[in-house]
């Protein structure tokens, strides 16, 4: 039996780096694709080209263009630093997304690795750890890792400070560079707040007046930073963060949404959800209060209080995945907090449960630690399957024709409106509109859509470029698929762009 469960331990760690693998294939074909891979992309290349020109970025959407800088700009800072050395704009800003997960999944299997109990088998902390690193590479959302997206570095950011809150408990001003880290993530993704939620409400149950610290240092840092950049922007920061960043919901699909994203993962939910519950059940007893059994376990041990700060982070990343995936244009990469919050659970009780039974070698116990390691099998299966479409598309990488667009529209005077956005910025041309956040804004009747209209109407823009499907309402509001159709005509498709030219134009 125990040689049986060391080979099941050997193939569970197999597959875990089959996802490495497929991830670092998946990081290489991004790096080396020229044009837009999502759609979110072209805006964040956008704000990153302009984000230290603050009158440019920030301007009310009623003014012509109509861009809407919807996120906070520490991303887009750290790309353009990025760009220093890769002189492109684009592979810098996926440079930036990759390293961050790889800095993510690094400070997740040292901190599982530091606090998991010494002693019993090494190799507990050795599978414990790297599951807690590579697990999120079994998630339905890890390739999200590879875009110009501005979510894996506020998640790197977010996992540090956590990482840093646990070692706070030997050395309190670590929980100050911990409350620094939080208030940087909001300044990278404004909605980080899963990670300073739970480590203020468990310093308050800790120690209060340590926690009344913390929270007077960070409100005073992010206030600081806010009123720099709202006076930078003439007060129009928190409107385009906040005011035109409140899209519709449509709470239909929501627990369809859900299932979706958790029936992969189903392993790591479980016991990422489990652990902590059971940790607070077993130290209960005796007749303490929940806030009593709360304090006694962050001042227990390292991995106690690791293990409570983590589940608490978890559960408020996954509230806020929950109540924001309904937003019109939300994609399953709000889902990405929780995931790797989720594995970073998972790993620690993976080390956890295989010390503790190198201790208690009997067969019931080694029962379960298979039984465990098979769910966990389960879940990292679907590597294999995903080593194979990323090796793929790095030998056989699908055609681009993103650089026929850039040259067709180089031919082409200002402005040019385009469902791609970085085919516009690799042209050298101005974006009209980011058409997705302008459609929400119209649905929501925060802006009037007429005048852009006009000029459709009027033919001003010398092409309309489709990626997709113009019937797509989310991104091309009904009347102004109307405008489109009425006064241009399609002349050709490069690759799957479709061109649109003015009426008044014969190609």
């Amino acid at each position: 039996m125990p040689k049986l469960l060391r080979l099941l331990q050997l193939v569970f760690v197999f597959f875990l780096v089959l996802g490495v693998v497929a991830f670092f294939f998946q990081a290489i074909s991004s790096l080396r694709t020229p044009g837009e891979i999502d759609y979110g992309e072209g805006i964040v290349m956008w704000q990153a080209a302009n984000v230290t020109n603050w009158t440019r970025a920030f301007h009310p959407v009623e003014n012509y263009p109509h861009i809407v800088f919807h996120y906070t700009p520490l991303f887009h800072l750290t790309t353009r630093f990025v760009n220093l050395f890769t002189h492109n704009l684009l592979v810098a800003g996926r440079m930036t997304s990759v390293l961050s997960l790889l800095g993510t999944c690094l400070v997740g299997a040292f901190l599982t690795a530091r606090v998991l109990p010494r002693g019993g088998d090494t190799f507990a902390r050795f599978l414990g750890s790297l599951a807690a690193g590579t697990l999120i590479f079994t998630t339905p959302i890890w390739w999200w890792g590879t875009l110009m997206r501005v979510d894996t570095l506020a998640i790197f950011l977010s996992v540090s400070g956590v990482a840093l809150f646990v070692a706070a408990k030997r050395n309190r001003a670590l929980g100050f560079v911990a409350l620094a880290l939080f208030v940087a993530a909001v300044y990278t993704k404004q909605t980080s707040l899963a990670g300073p939620a739970a480590c203020l409400i468990l310093a308050f149950i800790e120690k209060p007046r340590y926690a009344l610290q913390l929270l007077a240092f960070s409100v005073s840092l992010g206030l600081v930073v806010l009123l720099m950049l709202h006076t930078a922007t003439d007060g129009l920061f928190l409107r385009h963060i906040i005011t035109y960043n409140q899209n519709p919901y449509l709470l239909t699909g929501l627990l369809t949404k859900l299932r979706r994203h958790a029936e992969p993962v189903a392993a790591s939910l479980f016991f990422a959800t489990v652990f902590p519950l059971g940790l607070l059940h077993s130290r209960m007893g005796g007749g303490k209060k929940p806030l009593e059994t709360i304090r006694l376990i962050l001042t227990r041990s390292d991995f106690e209080r690791c293990v409570l700060v983590v589940g608490l982070y978890f559960f408020f990343a996954a509230i806020l995945a929950a109540a924001t995936i309904s937003k019109v244009g939300a994609y399953d990469n709000y889902f990405f907090e929780m995931d790797v919050a989720m594995c970073l659970a998972s790993g620690l009780f993976l080390g956890w449960l295989l010390r503790r039974e190198s201790f208690r070698p009997q067969r019931r116990q080694m029962m379960i630690e298979a039984v465990v390691i098979l769910f966990f099998f389960a879940q990292t299966f679907g590597n294999w399957y995903m080593l194979q479409r990323s090796a793929a598309a790095y030998v056989d990488p699908p055609i681009d024709y993103s650089p026929q667009v850039v040259e067709f529209l180089k031919t082409l005077p200002d402005p040019v409106y385009s469902e791609d956005m970085v085919v516009l910025m690799q042209a050298g041309k101005e974006l009209p509109a980011e058409p997705a956040i302008i459609t929400a804004l119209a649905m929501d009747g925060k802006w009037d859509e007429s005048g852009f209209i006009a000029r459709v109407e009027r033919g001003e823009f010398h092409a309309i470029v489709i990626r997709n499907t113009l019937q797509n309402d989310q991104r091309f509001s009904p009347p102004l698929q109307r405008a489109i159709v009425e006064h241009y005509h399609r002349t050709r498709n490069i690759g799957t762009f479709q061109i649109y030219l003015p009426d008044s134009v014969k190609y």
